[in-house]
C-alpha cells in the first residue's frame, strides 16, 4: 500500500483523513473496555457509541475508495483494503455483540496495529497504478 500512488488528490487526502479517524475511534475501543471492566457502567455505552462511529467512517472510507477506484484516482488494492477494513470492523462489531470475545479481542487488535502502521508510515495513496 505503501507505493501505491503518486500523487496525492483531494480523495487521496479524504482517505488518509479517514483513516487517522478511523484510528483514533478504534484506541479509544480498549480504553472504553477496560473502564467498563473495571466497573465503570457508562463505559458500555461509550463502547457501543464508538463502534457505531467507527463502523459509519469505515463504511464512508470503504465507499469512497471505491468510487476513486472508479475513477482511476486509486489503486485497487488501496480500495481493496479501505473494503477490507470495512468487513473487519462490521465483523469485529458483531463479535462483540454476540459475546464471541475469542474472536472480538483478537481482530479489535488486529486492526488497532494494522491502521496504527499504515498510518504511522503515511502510504502514499494516489492512482499511478490504477487497477
Amino acid at each position: 500500500m505503501a507505493r501505491e500512488l503518486e500523487h496525492t488528490s483531494g480523495g487521496s487526502m479524504a482517505i488518509k483523513r479517514l483513516m487517522a479517524i478511523s484510528l483514533g475511534l478504534i484506541a479509544l475501543q480498549p480504553v472504553s473496555a477496560g473502564f467498563w471492566l473495571s466497573g465503570f457502567e457508562h463505559a458500555s455505552a461509550i463502547h457501543a457509541f464508538v463502534a457505531a462511529g467507527l463502523q459509519l467512517v469505515a463504511l464512508i472510507q470503504g465507499v469512497t475508495a471505491i468510487v476513486l477506484w472508479r475513477r482511476r484516482r486509486l489503486s485497487g488494492r488501496v480500495a481493496g483494503l479501505c473494503a477490507g477494513l470495512f468487513v473487519m470492523v462490521l465483523l469485529e462489531a458483531w463479535a462483540g455483540r454476540k459475546g464471541e470475545y475469542w474472536l472480538h479481542l483478537p481482530m479489535g487488535v488486529g486492526i488497532l496495529v494494522w491502521l496504527r502502521e499504515t498510518v504511522r508510515h503515511r502510504p502514499r495513496i494516489g492512482s499511478s497504478s490504477a487497477s
